[in-house]
């Protein structure tokens, strides 16, 4: 898997199967986007992958992806960490923030899906902060999976 900002620097995606993107790209600093801005500022990147895809013959897959659950958690996730205890829950940035995603590439046939930042099994083993976590479990953004993941 390669950082949102360094897939294009890998020298060997030609000797595997699928491209592997941690996709935490930077969309918004708004606290709570609306949809159609993050759609909007998807286009240029779901651009720039599906020529990248093309370019190298290989489906992609976004080895890691999702939102915390607070203000702003479609920008600068690297930075949002450093905080996360002090920052507003806001668990429809993150459920529109999901949703935004998988309206933009569910239909990309390059694109193969991806595996979802994070699920606890039982909820056991997160960092102490479940509120603010990645995980939409027991939040709004678990109906947006629901959804996507319910289309035929």
């Amino acid at each position: 898997s390669a950082n949102w900002d360094d897939y294009d620097n890998i020298p060997f995606w030609d000797i595997l199967d699928y491209i592997g993107i941690s996709a935490y790209f930077p969309l918004s600093d708004s606290r709570e986007p609306s949809r159609m801005e993050l759609v909007k500022a998807w286009q240029p990147v779901r651009k720039q992958l599906r020529k990248y895809a093309h370019k190298h013959e290989k489906p992609i897959l976004f080895t890691e992806f999702g939102y915390l659950s607070v203000e702003g958690c479609a920008g600068k996730t690297w930075e949002l960490e450093k905080k996360v205890r002090q920052l507003p829950i806001n668990e429809k940035a993150q459920a529109i923030a999901l949703g935004a995603l998988f309206e933009v590439f569910w239909e990309e046939a390059w694109w193969q899906g991806g595996f979802l930042w994070k699920w606890f099994p039982e909820m056991k083993g997160h960092e102490g902060y479940p509120e603010r976590d990645y995980t939409p479990q027991g939040k709004i953004a678990q109906s947006t999976l629901t959804y996507w993941y319910g289309q035929e």
